[in-house]
């Protein structure tokens, strides 16, 4: 009998250690340049997610979207959409990287995740700030 409860209070356990660690947050990070970075033009730019699946802008479908690169310039609140001009460059064709070429000196770049219709989406992880210097 001492068998079956502690095997069943293990069993118990973990599943409940499983509950508590849930689903992970999305997230969408630069993985080149590295953040103080010093680079030269044209400055090659890539990014990944996790937890969140990249697709082409249009439709809207939880956990997906597509990514935007601000230049100098905060990101996005989330909920608000994001503008499309000159600082903030859309990715709708769920592309993961692009070359940038900047002035020389410092930059700060925001990779931020939107939904199908270009909204910005909330969470810790759904935004990400760089800065680089370009010589």
């Amino acid at each position: 009998m001492k068998k079956y409860f502690i095997i069943a209070f293990l069993s118990t356990a973990f599943v409940a250690s499983i509950a508590a660690c849930g689903t992970p947050s999305p997230q969408v990070n630069f993985t080149a340049p590295q953040n103080n970075a010093t680079v030269s033009n044209p400055v090659q730019v890539k990014w990944a997610a996790q937890n969140f699946r990249v697709e082409p802008a249009g439709a809207v479908n939880a956990g997906a979207g597509h990514l935007h690169v601000m230049i100098d310039t905060p990101c996005v609140a989330a909920g608000q959409v994001v503008p499309n001009d000159d600082t903030h460059k859309h990715f709708g064709k769920a592309q993961m990287e692009t070359e940038l070429t900047l002035t020389p000196g410092k930059h700060t770049l925001c990779l931020q995740a939107a939904d199908g219709a270009h909204v910005a989406l909330s969470g810790a992880g759904m935004t990400q700030q760089i800065s680089i210097t370009v010589q």
